[in-house]
């Protein structure tokens, strides 16, 4: 019997797994287990990136993951939010070319590493840790049963049943578990696509963070290697179809009309992938035998790249739960685990749920006028104190409070 089951083998469910496995100290025979729809042969390469904040590199590193990754991460060492078009001739002399932002000190913001990367980073960390994986098996029943939870399973070896003290779902926003415990979903209206590629700038982005709230969606490219930059641009559907489809230089020439000149001309440098945008929430992201994480739990609006820090967020805090409950000689099971990690995730779910989708809305839906004055607000509050509490957030570790985030494996004290 194991006593943890995380389902879903992207970088959400191999993150997860590695997390609690630093938990299982007070119970070392106590197993995990992950499944993966996926054969490993058949996954696909994944040519994007993932922002990681400051507080979820420190976690990695203390997992040991940091150090495995095949390439540097690109860092992040200031934040610059512009509203609008950008100016052009007088009014861009006139104009600072940002109305929000802020500078790291010493210390990078958060870093931008390949998807690639991480993954390999992470499963090769995985196999050091006592992790069971069972690839290319589906799950096609779960039910609750007696503190325990029962998975029924369809894998190249024909059908299985495992018992399991708690199931970490990590199958992403369209969850299977979720709606196989009746964990409900609502979902905004599907009418925006996001389209996700590389850009070669002319001039160096000076590891900078660059979002332009433009109406139809925002406009973000994040630092990579070199002159490299990563591009999630939020469209209007219609838009961003026929975006994916123009030639590289009709292309190139609407992201320069975007972003504006101040990186110089931006080159297409990779392959442009479209991404439906559908942002849900869930009310309850708990039941009997069941938790679930990363996009299952919430799936956001990208424009913040908040997504995988949220995954990396719930992953530290049910760590700690999962140290503390076996420490008292509960099984992960227990309502307690469960109850708490509800009440843990609820604040920030809720804050980055609806900051997100708020602001994409504010800047993307609304009349001309109010889109303004949320950029003049922008621009009062670059110089007001308050301004750090952005910066804090965007670090990590504020709204979410565990061992991991801070550097520390569960149960360490230093």
């Amino acid at each position: 019997m194991h006593e943890i089951t995380v389902i879903g083998g992207g970088l959400a469910g191999l993150m997860t797994a590695t997390a609690l496995s630093f938990a299982m100290t007070p119970q070392p025979a106590a197993k995990i287990v992950l499944i993966d729809r996926a054969a490993r042969d058949a996954t696909p390469a994944d040519e994007r990136t993932t922002t990681i904040h400051a507080a979820g590199a420190r976690m990695l590193n203390a997992m040991g993951v940091w150090d495995r990754l095949a390439k540097p991460p690109s860092p992040v060492m200031r934040v610059a939010v512009a509203e609008g078009t950008p100016p052009t001739g007088l009014e861009a002399r006139r104009r600072p070319a940002s109305d929000l932002s802020w500078q790291a000190g010493d210390a990078a913001l958060g870093y931008v590493v390949a998807n690639g990367d991480l993954q390999d980073a992470l499963r090769a960390t995985l196999e050091t840790r006592e992790v069971d994986e069972i690839r290319g098996t589906a799950v096609t029943g779960w039910q609750a049963e007696a503190g325990m939870a029962g998975l029924s399973l369809d894998g190249p070896d024909g059908d299985l049943h495992l018992r399991t003290a708690l199931v970490v779902a990590c199958d992403g926003a369209r969850s299977a578990m979720a709606e196989m415990a009746g964990l409900g979903l609502r979902e905004e209206r599907q009418h925006q696509t996001a389209i996700v590629t590389t850009l070669h700038a002319e001039r160096h982005h000076q590891d900078t963070a660059w979002q332009r709230f433009l109406q139809g969606g925002p406009f973000a490219l994040m630092p990579g290697p070199n002159h490299e930059l990563s591009l999630v641009w939020t469209l209007p559907n219609a838009d961003a179809a026929r975006l994916i489809d123009a030639d590289e230089a009709v292309f190139e020439a609407a992201c320069l009309e975007a972003f504006g000149p101040r990186l110089g001309y931006l080159s297409l440098a990779g392959e442009r992938l479209a991404w439906p945008l559908r942002p849900s929430w869930r009310k309850r992201i708990t039941a009997p035998g069941l938790v679930l994480a990363g996009d299952a739990a919430h799936a956001i609006h990208p424009l913040a790249g908040q997504g995988y820090n949220l995954a990396l967020s719930d992953a530290a805090v049910l760590a700690d739960l999962l140290h503390a409950t076996l420490r008292r000689g509960l099984t992960a099971g227990h309502p307690s685990l469960r109850n708490a990690y509800e009440s843990e995730r609820l604040q920030e779910r809720l804050a980055m749920t609806g900051a997100t989708s708020g602001l994409n809305r504010l800047f993307s839906d609304t009349t001309p006028a109010l889109r303004r004055a949320a950029g003049i607000g922008f621009s009062v509050l670059d110089r007001m104190p308050g301004k750090s509490l952005f910066s804090d957030i965007a670090e990590g570790g504020v709204l979410a409070d565990a061992a991991l985030l801070k550097g520390r494996l569960p149960g360490a004290t230093s």
